[in-house]
């Protein structure tokens, strides 16, 4: 009782984690513990040196040079980096943006007249979708025409830049009308409003990518675009909603800093390119794709900017500024190459060879074949397992220390009496295969005169069958039946197990019932219900339903010991966390890969060896189950 109820309460604790994970409003998860210290550090180091560094005021003066700068910018380049490309010309999409902008509010353009006043916020408009459509334009290129991102961008940019350059005549367009300055100058309370659409705008991404299918998508395209494209996912058209994204924000960022400083120059944005993807990089996003954060973005575009305003206030010269940006940006790429090469050499799985496996397979049919040569007296003698979903009747090599095996194999094949002990669930005996022909059997050496097939029979199936010969006439008799089967009755369930493991009809049938964990009716008409479940159990529970919660209860709690066990350590835990994020929480294959810190090809790797430590203990609930009922 006590253990159903704690098996009952761990299922119901389960759900209600993972719906608490699934539908709370999303949270900062700083997953790089790195990044949030490094900025710590550096908070601190110019705190230390720096009275002015640690005022409030300063501390909001720097959030809001983050959003005027590449905070805002650095969302776009996570979405897009994390489907695995990247954005080069953010900064020159951050220029030519403000600066359309800019000139339609100064002097119109053709039949548009200036838009001063309230009709700014078209011009705001008209630059927004100026930054949407080359984001767009990129888009295409890079999936219709399949050119490198990486060129793509960087031609962009270039072009962009001379463009801005052209618009201007490399002049400053100032004097712009007041009404839309609030977004650099406006407040709520003490926190102005750049800060404000800063955190509105990872609030909205972070939902977007951890709650809708475009977010499960970005992560799937990024991680294995060719798997993606397999599993019906429109790549194109969602490679190019990223990067239009990408443009959205950077035209966003453009208008906060024409705001900021009254200006539109076609330097704005000047090197935002490269410090987006190094804050990016330093919260965690690979540059390979499918792994990373939103709000660890937040953190390196804060360190970023943390950098140079705690040096100015040291009244460090300029170009050290430069410098120490250049190694942060240098160290970004150095961490990211560095956590790629850990998580493809990642410390795998090093499960135990479960005892059900192969080896210990042979070792059970090699004492069996010792047992039955000191009983019988023969040396002549066959094993066949029987595949439980085909049927079909498997030879089995058994590998002794003397001459027995190179025997056994002078004549292979299977006899007609084994197909005979199958069908009937019985011995079939013939004394004399000179009357009775050789037609029956396959003689195993040429004086073969007597033969014997013993079926394997264990819970009224039979799984095997053992086929003994003999060079003299009627040696066995039917005390050499009741012989085999006083040897073997403590035998039939590990060796009927280890074959089930080995065959892989078990695994199979443990990740079938992983995936309906929850399905009860489901659960109760799988084959693995009849074999997992102790007769006590089997007779109890008569519903199909009862049996799958009851099949459900000691997958749980089998999976609940691999966390409290202390034999396997570290290795069992790993399985622990594997298979209860997958299929007790059910997680997403993204949600584990970046909470784990592992690639999606380890992900499944390990999933695959936890299945087999489970499958293996699951062997071992069973056996201890049937020696506790045979001891009663």
């Amino acid at each position: 009782m006590n253990s159903s109820r704690r098996v009952l309460t761990l299922s119901i604790h389960s759900r209600l984690t993972s719906s608490f994970h699934r539908y709370l409003p999303v949270i900062p998860k700083i997953e790089n513990l790195g990044a949030i210290i490094g900025l710590s550090l550096l908070v601190i180091v110019f705190s230390f040196f720096s009275e002015s560094f640690r005022q409030i005021s300063n501390i909001i003066l720097l959030l809001k040079n983050a959003a005027i700068t590449i905070g805002i910018v650095a969302v776009g380049q996570t979405v897009v980096m994390i489907s695995g490309g990247i954005d080069l010309s953010v900064g020159s999409v951050v220029a030519i943006t403000g600066l359309v902008t800019a000139y339609l509010m100064k002097f119109g353009f053709g039949m548009i007249p200036p838009l001063e006043g309230n009709l700014c916020y078209l011009a705001i408009a008209i630059g927004w979708i100026t930054g949407m459509l080359i984001g767009g334009f990129q888009g295409m290129l890079i999936t219709c025409f399949k050119m490198p991102a990486f060129i793509v961008t960087l031609g962009t940019m270039v072009g962009l830049r001379g463009l801005s350059v052209a618009i201007s005549n490399s002049a400053p367009i100032n004097a712009l009308p007041d009404q839309f300055k609030w977004f650099s100058d406006g407040k709520v309370g003490i926190i102005p409003s750049p800060v404000i659409i800063l955190l509105v705008t990872y609030l909205f991404t972070a939902m977007m990518l951890r709650f809708t299918k475009m977010g499960r998508y970005c992560h799937a395209i990024g991680g294995n675009e060719t798997a993606a494209r397999l599993a019906g996912i429109n790549v194109d058209l969602y490679r190019i909603i990223f990067y239009t994204y990408s443009g959205l924000l950077a035209a966003l960022t453009g208008t906060i800093l024409i705001s900021y400083i009254d200006a539109a120059v076609y330097t704005n944005g000047d090197g935002f390119q490269f410090n987006s993807v190094a804050a990016v990089i330093i919260g965690g996003t690979s540059l390979t794709g499918g792994i990373g954060g939103i709000w660890g973005s937040l953190i390196g575009s804060l360190i970023l900017a943390t950098v140079p305003s705690g040096m100015v206030m040291l009244n460090v010269p300029s170009w050290w500024r430069d410098s120490v940006t250049g190694a942060v940006i240098l160290l970004a790429v150095f961490i990211d190459v560095n956590r790629q090469f850990a998580r493809k050499n990642a410390i795998r799985l090093d499960t135990v060879q479960p005892t059900t496996g192969g080896r210990y397979l042979s070792e059970l049919l090699n004492d069996l074949s010792h047992s039955i040569k000191k009983h019988t007296g023969t040396s002549l003698f066959r094993f066949y397992l029987i595949d439980r979903e085909t049927g079909d009747i498997v030879p089995q090599e058994i590998m002794l220390s003397d001459s027995v095996s190179a025997r056994n194999t002078s004549f292979p094949g299977k006899s007609r009496i084994v197909y005979e002990a199958k069908e009937q669930g019985s011995a079939v005996l013939i004394h004399d295969l000179v009357r009775a022909g050789y037609q029956s059997v396959v003689p195993i050496q040429q004086d073969v005169q007597c033969a014997l097939a013993y079926p394997l029979i264990n819970h009224e199936r039979c799984f095997g069958i053992i086929e003994l010969q003999s060079p003299g006439i009627a040696i066995f008799k039917d005390s050499t039946i009741d012989l085999l089967k006083d040897i073997t009755t403590s035998i039939l369930t590990p060796l009927e197990d280890a074959w089930l493991f080995e065959s892989g009809w078990l695994i199979r049938q443990v990740r079938e019932a992983l995936r309906h964990l929850w399905d009860d009716l489901y659960l109760g008409r799988m084959p693995i219900a009849e074999w997992a479940l102790s007769e006590k159990d089997s007779h109890h529970e008569k519903t199909a339903g009862a049996r799958g919660e009851t099949l459900r209860n000691v997958i749980i709690k089998i999976i609940e010991s691999m966390k409290t066990s202390e034999s396997s350590g570290e290795r069992s835990n790993r399985c622990y966390q594997i298979l209860y994020m997958t299929y007790i929480q059910e997680q997403a294959v993204e949600q584990i890969v970046r909470s784990s810190h592992i690639s999606r090809r380890q992900y499944f790797y390990e999933l695959k060896n936890c299945i087999e430590v489970l499958t293996d203990l699951l062997i071992r609930n069973h056996r201890k189950e049937l020696t506790s009922e045979n001891q009663k």
